[in-house]
Order: C-alpha cells, then sequence, then structure tokens
C-alpha cells in the first residue's frame, strides 16, 4: 500500500476523486480514505499543516497500514533564480531547517537531514517528463515558519544555499518514515519564488490549479510505479 499526506483539503480531494473501491478509517481527529489509484492500494489522508500534524498523520499510516511509500504532496515557496510559479519540486534531499544544536554540536547540529527513496524520485522525474512539467530535484527545507520576512530567507539560504523550496511539513514526514523504514518522498508545486517580484498568484487561482495539477501528476507517477517499478523492493535502495 502506498500512503499519501496531503496539506490542503483541495489537494486530498484531488486524490480520493481518482481513487476507486474506497473506505475510510477514523482515527482522533484524522480521516484515512483507503482504496486504489490507477489499480495500485492507496491510503490518503489530510495533515493540515506544520510539522506536528503532518508528524501524527506519518506516524498513524506508518503504524497501522502495511506501507511500501509514503508520499507528502503540498505547496511551497522557491529559492532558486530559475524556478517559477507552478514548478515542481521533486525531493532528493529533506531537512528539518529550523533544527538547531549548534550551541553544543556546532555546526553539525544546524539541520536534520534525510535522504529520498532515489527509485521513488527516478518514477517522479519520469512522470513530470511525460506530462511535459517543469520541475527540479533538489532539497526541500521544512521549518515551523510561514516565510514571509526577508530575514526569515536569508537566514535560510545562509544555512542551505543549494536548498530548492521552502515548506513547512516535509521534514517531519522524513523522520517518521525513515524511522518506520519505509521509502518516501516529497512533491511540492511552488506558490511563489523569493527572488521574483509579484509572482505570487491569487491564491484561490492557485489553489484550483496546484491542487488539479497534483492529481493529476500522482495518478501519472502511480502509472509509472505500478508498470516499471516493483514496491517490495524500495527497501533494498
Amino acid at each position: 500500500m502506498i500512503g499519501c499526506i496531503a496539506a490542503m483539503p483541495s489537494e486530498l480531494k484531488a486524490i480520493t476523486d481518482r481513487m476507486s473501491e474506497k473506505h475510510e478509517d477514523h482515527i482522533g481527529k484524522m480521516v484515512f480514505v483507503r482504496g486504489k489509484l490507477e489499480g495500485l492500494d492507496t491510503v490518503a489522508v489530510l495533515s493540515g499543516v506544520g510539522k506536528v500534524a503532518a508528524a501524527i498523520a506519518a506516524t498513524l499510516l506508518c503504524y497501522k497500514y502495511d506501507l511500501k511509500a509514503l508520499i507528502h504532496i503540498g505547496v511551497a515557496g522557491g529559492l532558486k533564480q530559475d524556478q517559477n510559479v507552478m514548478d515542481l519540486v521533486i525531493s532528493d534531499e529533506i531537512i528539518q531547517a529550523d533544527f538547531d544544536t549548534s550551541p553544543i554540536d556546532g555546526d553539525d547540529g544546524v539541520g536534520k537531514m534525510y535522504y529520498t527513496n532515489s527509485k521513488l524520485s527516478q518514477a517522479a522525474i519520469k512522470a513530470a517528463d511525460q506530462m511535459h512539467l517543469p520541475w527540479c530535484i533538489g532539497a526541500v527545507t521544512t521549518q515551523d515558519v510561514f516565510m514571509s520576512r526577508k530575514e526569515d530567507y536569508e537566514k535560510l539560504l545562509a544555512n542551505f544555499p543549494d536548498a530548492a523550496c521552502a515548506e513547512m511539513e516535509g521534514g517531519a514526514t522524513a523522520q517518521v518514515a525513515f524511522d518506520f523504514d519505509v521509502p518516501f518522498i516529497v512533491f511540492r508545486t511552488l506558490s511563489d519564488v523569493v527572488h521574483h517580484d509579484g509572482n505570487q498568484m491569487e491564491f484561490t487561482e492557485f489553489e484550483k490549479k496546484s491542487s488539479d495539477l497534483a492529481g493529476k501528476f500522482l495518478a501519472c507517477y502511480f502509472r509509472e510505479l505500478r508498470d516499471h517499478y516493483n514496491l517490495e523492493d524500495l527497501k533494498a535502495d
């Protein structure tokens, strides 16, 4: 079974609308939707915003279901000059950027890092190319901070100059998946790019477009996984 976490209701709906044979499991205040997506057993859940919310969703998914992979979709702010709104970021590394034990550990205490399963990344690149989506592969940085101030970006880029995007959940999902030995990946659609002026799309319009794109991309991605990858072999990566 493949687990999917979405941060926004519209993103979850874009996934579940494409699922068949759907059933719901209620755990606490979370609703887990089980079914099939492109023929693959799938379970999807809405996490909400922030690392704690993502960690709860990821822990329940990994504990209750026999996951072969865990996917987190959502939006992010782009950090590279050549990016544009609606570009796709495919993680190869996920960093908890606000993790900081540097007073006792020095520079090694800044950031907690996890590496994406390479087969999941390869399949994502193939799916993005099939859809002719603009994409990049790189480090996704996570903080419990809604990035809006210049100093926030300056600090983040000073610590992680090669980061591709900034968001608020992926690092928690990565840590939980790592601890449960579940292969994982994060996909982010860019809502804005820090280096560009006036590049934000009106949010209602952006949410609709990005959620629709996420659903279409995941369907294509699942077909790629179904047809060309053995999910049982992912952990050997």
